[in-house]
Formats: structure tokens, sequence, C-alpha cells
């Protein structure tokens, strides 16, 4: 016969084992809970069928651990005496000989009084039957003294308490709480990033001191070549008669177009700064382009497992109810 285990994972469709959710130790624990469930609401022709006997010496009270007591017996040299239950607040009269209720060998009463079981007259060999709750372990495959039509509810109860215990462990996802974190660090270094754009003389490449007039600017240079590039053409340099126009007035046609090679050459160099300053900023933008991306795909990661834990914490509490209005119909038709 299949493990107790083994049956709940068929009605659960979990896996269990020392790590899962639930794990077998806490299967353990629903299945015992489940038994003393289900001998608390068992028939009362049923109970004799889950009780132990207990021995002790009348005027020695006996502690018990339940309070289903089935039938108490005194022997009197003989026979086991059945004996009648007494409030304990009459214990004092049932000790007594001249009462009506006073207790003799061949009519022994007992009594329960502060979670203990005593039996008049005292001195004398007795037993008890008491209900015992068993310990049921995930492994085993059957139940000692306990009633075999009400096994398979005990294998209800835990599958319901196992799907309740996943049910509560969906409520939180260690993989989903990591994206989430590493959707930040994405987002932070992309901002990180952009923030070196903003106007900032000790970082940005766009402020203006920095940008323009630092020595050691990209930008500096470009500027630079420009400003040679309009000297030679209409700045006098390196005179009046020999820039661009200059040279274009005194028809020096060789002079014309060794001033706009220079120029060319300058516009050529500002170009070339130009190309590096952009790459440059290309760079960060690539940098916040891949921290974004980075991030959306994380994103996407959360929201598969956010769809896949919705999908399967749907079809757990399907399951659970099923399962739950089985063992009460199983539980009913006991009564």
């Amino acid at each position: 016969m299949a493990t107790f285990e083994v049956q709940v994972e068929g009605l659960t469709s979990l896996t269990l084992d020392g790590g899962s959710s639930p794990t077998q130790t806490e299967l353990t624990q629903f299945l015992t809970d489940g038994a003393k469930e289900i001998i608390n609401n068992l028939p009362s022709d049923l109970l004799p069928l889950c009780a132990s006997s207990n021995t002790f010496t009348s005027g020695s009270a006996e502690t018990l651990v339940t309070g289903k007591i089935l039938n108490v017996f005194r022997n009197d040299g003989d026979i086991s005496q059945p004996c009648r239950e007494i409030p304990a607040k009459a214990k004092g009269r049932a000790s007594d000989p001249d009462e009506m209720n006073y207790a003799t060998i061949t009519d022994p009463v007992f009594f329960i009084d502060n979670n203990t079981l005593d039996v008049l007259p005292a001195g004398g060999s007795c037993s008890y039957s008491a209900v015992a709750y068993p310990s049921v372990a995930y492994n085993a495959s059957s139940i000692t003294a306990f009633p075999n039509e009400a096994e398979h509810l005990v294998v209800l109860y835990g599958a319901v308490k196992s799907l309740q215990n996943v049910l509560g462990s969906r409520a939180s996802n260690a993989d989903i709480t990591t994206a989430l974190g590493l959707i930040k660090a994405a987002v932070d270094q992309a901002e990180t990033a952009g923030d070196k754009f903003a106007s900032n003389t000790s970082d940005s490449v766009f402020d203006t001191d920095s940008t323009w007039t630092a020595a050691s600017s990209q930008l500096t240079r470009v500027k630079a070549a420009l400003d040679n590039a309009e000297n030679v053409i209409n700045n006098n340099q390196p005179s009046s008669t020999t820039d661009a126009f200059g040279a274009q007035d005194n028809e020096d046609i060789e002079l014309v177009t060794s001033a706009l090679n220079i120029s060319g050459a300058e516009i050529r160099r500002a170009q070339a700064h130009i190309s590096e300053w952009t790459s440059i900023g290309d760079m960060r933008v690539k940098e916040i382009n891949a921290a974004l991306s980075e991030a959306q795909g994380y994103v996407n990661e959360v929201q598969a497992r956010l769809q896949v834990d919705k999908d399967q914490y749907a079809w757990y509490e399907k399951q659970q109810a099923k399962l739950q209005a089985d063992y009460d119909k199983g539980l009913q038709a006991l009564r």
C-alpha cells in the first residue's frame, strides 16, 4: 500500500521532501492533527477501535492524557467489575458506608478529578480503556488502533493542509524578490550614467565651462580648429592681405587656394574632435540603454514568474476546495 506521503502527492501534485513546502515533517504533523480531529468526530461505535488499555491501583490516581474514557474496571479478586461513574464532588460519599452510593468491590465507582482518574474502593487492581491519539508519520501506510474506514480522511486532511501551506508560501517568491532588486540596480546604473549629462563642472561633458573652456575638453580643441579656419578665411591671418578674402581681393589665386586648404584642414580637425566627443557621449548613452534594457529583462522575468505563480495559485486553491469538500463529506458520513 502506498505511503501517506505518496497518496498526498497524488492528490496535490506536490513533490515533498525535507526542504519542500510543506516539508515531510510538516506533513507528519498535518496527518497527526487529522487523525486527532477525525477521532474527535467518530461515532461511539467506532471509538473502541481507537482505544488502548491501561492499568493502575485504585487510591493512586492515574494521570490522564485524554478525556475520552470508555470503560473502567476494578478487579474484586475474581472478576473485573465494571465501575460506574460519579462526579468528583461525590467521592466522599462513595467512601462512606452509611451512604446509599457507597462503593463496594462488587459495585465500584470511578471519578475524574483534576486531570486524574481514580476508583473506589481503594487498593484494587484497576484497568481502563482510553482513546489514544496516534502519531502518523508521513512515510507510514497504515495507522495502528484506528478504523480503516477513516484512514482515507486522514490523507484528505493532510492534502488539504499541504495545499494551504503551499498557498501561503506563494505569498512570497525569492526569485521575484531577487529580480526586483536587480531591476532597481539596473535603473540606478542608468540614472548614474544619465546624471553625467547634467550641468556639473566636475563631471558633465555638456557643462558650459568644462565643454568650451577647460584645457582638456574635447570641444576646446573643436573651437580652436574652427577659430583657426575662420582666421585664415576672413580674420586677417596671417595678415589682412593673405587671408582668403584679402588674397581674393588682390586676385592672388595661389594665396586663396592656400588659405582655403588651411581652412579645410582645420575644419576636418574640428570634425575629428567632434567625432571623438560624440563617441564619449555615445558610450554613456549606450550604458544607459544597456542598463535600461537589463532592467526591462528583469521586469519581463518578474511578470513571467508572477503569471506562473498566479496560475499555480489558482489551481492549488481550486484543488484545496475540492479536497476540503471531499473531507467534509466523508467526515459527515462517518458521523
